[in-house]
């Protein structure tokens, strides 16, 4: 074979090996866009309004009825749904131990407690014995559900950094 022969069939194999990087590079990108899922911005915006709800659980002392509210209700629902439409196996553990410890937050969360009545004299200071002995109980569970949300905090950052990989890889963003 001649130097002649080498240049005429040089460019189908330019054109072979370029098809075959395009093919290549097309399947790798898809497999990104899988791991990252639909509405990555969406669960970007959710995972910031979950850290900015946990920041407030790790600072006040929140009571049961304080996780009833609309939004606050949803948010490990809408976790775990957000972990079913991903691919990537890091971000899906992620997300899933986030509803978790939201689910377990909001079960050590003490009851609202009812209004003190007027009672008087020996009943008045029963009550008051009462509710001093709940508010003790209640100081347990209410470091357990701060120590949960420090931990979650650490689970949304780790969401949050995984999820900013994949758009890199995904996208190129920086």
């Amino acid at each position: 074979m001649t130097l002649a022969d080498w240049l005429k069939f040089l460019p189908g194999w330019l054109a072979f090996a370029w098809t075959l990087s395009a093919g290549a590079r097309k399947v790798w990108l898809r497999r990104q866009h899988l791991a990252l899922g639909p509405e990555a911005e969406e669960l970007r915006t959710h995972l910031t309004e979950t850290r900015s709800l946990l920041d407030e659980v790790a600072s006040g002392r929140h009571r049961s009825d304080w996780f009833m509210h609309e939004d606050r209700r949803e948010t490990a629902r809408a976790l775990r749904d957000a972990a079913d439409r991903r691919d990537d196996p890091a971000l899906k553990l992620t997300l899933t131990r986030l509803a978790e410890a939201w689910d377990a937050i909001f079960a050590l969360a003490p009851a609202p407690r009812p209004r003190l009545r007027f009672l008087g004299g020996y009943e008045e200071v029963k009550q008051q014995r009462a509710t001093a002995l709940r508010d003790a109980a209640d100081l347990e569970q209410l470091q357990q559900m701060t120590e949960l949300a420090h931990t979650a905090q650490l689970d949304v950052q780790s969401a949050l950094s995984r999820l900013n990989e994949l758009e890199r890889k995904t996208h190129g963003r920086s």
